[in-house]
């Protein structure tokens, strides 16, 4: 054992027998409108290493939902589109690659009044979902099991948010919200402080926007967390920014873990654009898992997307890389055993290597568990750290979406 991971090892046992830090992993979560291009699953393998790697060492509440801002103009805007303009599409029959199709159709004709999204917004806050989003859902939670990521439901039940005027009363109390809606202006986040800008998160007409639905959701939980960790990608870092203004004034310790936008063809452009087609899950696992097996098809991608791709992004997403990590993961899978159960208790020998790696940071960074992984020192507990890395394998007693 090299003298540095023993000594790592050692404040680690030290430190073992005092009480697991709470820590509070809130994402932005991906809106249920679209395909799972290689941003969405760099973002999403991302959190689920991290989530699994922390959870080794501390109790991990991850706050996940992709329907939790539904009614925002974003989701609800789209749902209202879909009942106007394709009131009768067979949402049943539909690929998540159709229902992208629709979106950056939706975006290119613009949303409607404001007006009109009314209805569609009161029946989201009430928990309806519209079918060909509940379709998208169940496309994408075949798509987790295949990736062997955590929570294939998804997320699609939690806590009770708190209430919109519950919220905004607490963050004008602190001088943290500027609530102009008596006016017939916006809501507003106040972090100038920071030196940041003054946020919306309503509308004129009192219509919140995602900000708002995730405050609702997350200001119930700081107090009882030692640590938030906010993830979000990088056109999201100044909202980003704010949110974490507001929640260290309200006594929370927090950090930002951001994940770019992965370029296709050399662009960097959002999903309701398209040119992701050709590029979704559903266009490239099948041929690699079929070439591979799914346990392979797991770590290669994961590898590929949060180590290979790396920190920044900057190269394109690459079917023929792509295929070089497959090869890779082969390599690796034979030469370290395979993946290895992990010690329950949390404090077995990833939970300690990990937590020593973790620093001041308090999280297990998924960049740095993956070239660990790839750096083959002999002291890394590499059996164990594959399942972190892996997560679960797949069922392969029942077929996924793009495999029916």
């Amino acid at each position: 054992m090299t003298a540095g991971v023993h000594a790592a090892d050692t404040l680690a046992r030290a430190t073992a027998q005092q009480p697991r830090a709470r820590i509070l992993l809130a994402p932005v979560p991906v809106s249920p409108t679209k395909p799972l291009t290689p941003t969405h699953l760099k973002y999403l393998l991302s959190l689920d290493m991290l989530h699994r790697a922390t959870a080794t060492f501390a109790d991990v509440t991850f706050v996940y939902h992709h329907t939790a801002f539904a009614g925002s103009r974003q989701v609800a805007g789209f749902w209202e589109y879909l009942d106007r303009c394709h009131a009768n599409v067979a949402h049943e029959a539909l690929s998540e690659e159709e229902i992208g199709e629709l979106y950056t159709a939706y975006n290119r004709a613009g949303p409607a009044p404001e007006a009109d999204l009314l209805p569609v917004v009161r029946r989201a806050e009430a928990g309806w979902t519209h079918p060909v989003t509940a379709r998208l859902l169940d496309i994408w939670e075949g798509h987790y099991r295949l990736l062997g990521m955590a929570d294939p439901g998804l997320g699609r039940t939690g806590p009770e948010p708190a209430s919109e005027a519950a919220v905004l009363d607490l963050l004008a109390s602190r001088n943290l919200c500027i609530d102009a809606r008596s006016l017939q202006a916006p809501a507003y986040l106040d972090a100038t402080a920071a030196g940041l800008p003054l946020r919306a998160v309503t509308s004129p007409d009192g219509q919140a926007n995602y900000l708002l639905y995730l405050l609702r959701q997350l200001v119930p939980l700081l107090e009882s967390h030692d640590l938030v960790v906010l993830a979000h990608d990088v056109d999201l870092r100044t909202d980003y920014q704010t949110l974490a203004h507001v929640f260290t004034s309200l006594g929370a310790t927090v950090v930002r873990f951001e994940v770019p936008r992965v370029p296709i063809d050399g662009v960097v452009r959002s999903t309701r654009f398209g040119g992701w087609q050709g590029h979704t899950l559903g266009a490239f696992a099948g041929a690699l898992v079929d070439e591979f097996g799914p346990e392979v098809f797991q770590l290669g991608l994961r590898l590929y997307l949060v180590a290979g791709l790396g920190r920044t992004a900057r190269s394109s997403f690459s079917l023929g890389h792509l295929r070089r990590w497959m090869r890779r993961a082969v390599r690796l899978l034979d030469e370290s055993g395979g993946p290895l159960p992990l010690d329950g208790s949390g404090h077995g020998t990833a939970g300690r290597f990990l937590a020593a790696r973790a620093g001041r940071r308090r999280y297990a960074d998924p960049y740095l568990l993956a070239t660990t992984l790839l750096g083959r020192d002999p002291a890394v507990p590499a059996g164990e750290l594959l399942r972190v890395v892996m997560g679960s394998l797949p069922d392969r007693g029942a077929p996924t979406d793009m495999e029916r």
